[in-house]
């Protein structure tokens, strides 16, 4: 992973990439309250961002180990 993804916020559609999920379903997960913290920012019609911090919890959080 290069730094420069690691410095920055991804958008909806980077972190369904970076986590392999549907950009629809990051929405529905934002709109039902579960999942993966997510930073709006503005006012309004806002942009979503997510840490990769926070991508990388919810992906060590979500691990099954059989």
């Amino acid at each position: 992973m290069s730094n420069d993804i690691q410095k920055k916020a991804l958008t909806p559609k980077e972190a369904a990439q970076y986590i392999r999920l549907s950009v629809s379903t990051l929405s529905r997960m934002r709109s039902q309250g579960i999942g993966i913290p997510y930073i709006k920012t503005g006012k309004g019609n806002s942009a979503v961002r997510y840490s990769i911090k926070a991508l990388n919890e919810f992906l060590a959080n979500t691990q099954k180990v059989s």
